[in-house]
């Protein structure tokens, strides 16, 4: 994603290049904030969020090793296109 800026201030320019030279990547959301802060007239303070503390690791538990090989998904589509064309019909009629 490429976001392009017209800064017609010098100071904002050079305060933005100065914050995205410190974040390296810059969210939505970081930038808004620090356009914001000119607005407000105060000091723009952002943290960059630790993505290790709110991920986890999915667990799956084997329901007593049951047997899925016969379990085949859209079995009874004997069209595909036309099963694809219909379903839209029914969601965008």
């Amino acid at each position: 994603m490429m976001i392009t800026l017209k800064i017609d201030n010098p100071d904002v320019e050079e305060a933005l290049a100065d914050f995205v030279k410190q974040q390296k990547e810059v969210s939505v959301e970081a930038l808004r904030s620090f356009l914001n802060s000119f607005q407000k007239k105060e000091k723009f303070n952002y943290k960059k969020r630790d993505p290790k503390k709110h991920s986890h690791t999915i667990e799956y538990i084997d329901e007593e090793n049951e047997d899925l090989s016969d379990v085949k998904p859209y079995a009874h589509v004997e069209d595909s296109a036309q099963y694809i064309h219909d379903l839209r019909r029914k969601r965008n009629p």
